[in-house]
């Protein structure tokens, strides 16, 4: 995910090893590090699969977390 969240704000159009070696890249990506440290969470524990899917979608939408909202909720598969 810190890498993810570095990447859009400089990205450098190489493998993620070389990327790591540029000091700029490196900057964000331990600014982004320190800032996802920092986050709190909660976990809901969903063990039926189409509940999990329903729930992750109204989540995204009742939070506005989707992509195209600026979020990181893309729905690809992991």
């Amino acid at each position: 995910m810190a890498y993810r969240v570095a990447h859009s704000h400089h990205p450098h159009g190489k493998t993620a090893a070389e990327g790591m070696k540029d000091a700029g890249f490196r900057a964000r990506f331990e600014e982004a590090r320190s800032r996802l440290r920092d986050l709190h969470v909660a976990f809901v524990e969903i063990e039926n699969p189409l509940e999990l899917y329903v729930f992750e979608a109204y989540c995204a939408l009742e939070l506005d977390t989707g992509f195209e909202a600026g979020g990181w909720n893309t729905f690809d598969t992991h």
